[in-house]
């Protein structure tokens, strides 16, 4: 479910205070070419915990978020495998994937999200453009995308036979923190 970014207008602001991701119900999924770029590979990597800080002014939000490198599934087995090895993730090494931002600004007519992503060991700046601020009862369902560079993050074995980009969809519910 790739998403275009909204105006800011579009985008419903939560009201302030601290949220707990719920790992349970949010889903992190990428989208890449393998096989000289002919077949699109999908998968999905599990988020393990977080937090979402809405403040007051928005641009002093905050994001933390750690995924479960071992985790990735692109429903074939081999193929998942292989990723969590030396040659890509690394997971043995490497078990988490962090994204964390402190600050939201407006960017061409969105916001966007700039932080910090720690794939591999190696931390690089990434920017999320938030397509969808949903919230509802006693929860927020955010929904953001990026495209990453995975070279960038030192994981750049068999290039030609994997794309080098990738196309990253968030989509996260927070609930309010307890305590």
């Amino acid at each position: 479910m790739a998403g275009r970014p909204v105006s800011i207008q579009d985008v419903a602001v939560p009201r302030a205070g601290t949220y707990r991701i719920d790992p349970e119900r949010s889903t992190v999924r990428f989208t890449t070419r393998g096989m000289f770029g002919l077949a699109k590979a999908v998968g999905t990597v599990a988020v393990r915990e977080g937090a979402v800080v809405v403040a007051d002014p928005i641009e002093k939000s905050g994001v933390r978020a750690v995924l479960d490198a071992t985790s990735v599934n692109t429903a074939n087995r081999k193929r998942d495998d292989h990723l969590k090895t030396k040659n890509f993730l690394d997971v043995a090494t490497h078990p988490d994937i962090t994204f964390v931002a402190e600050g939201i600004r407006e960017a061409s007519g969105a916001w966007v999200v700039p932080g910090t992503l720690t794939v591999h060991g190696v931390s690089r700046p990434v920017e999320l453009t938030i397509t969808a601020a949903a919230p509802a009862d006693n929860e927020v369902r955010f929904h953001a995308v990026t495209r990453i560079d995975r070279n960038e993050f030192g994981v750049s074995k068999m290039k030609g036979m994997v794309a080098r980009y990738q196309a990253i969809d968030l989509d996260l519910i927070v609930v309010p923190s307890v305590g």
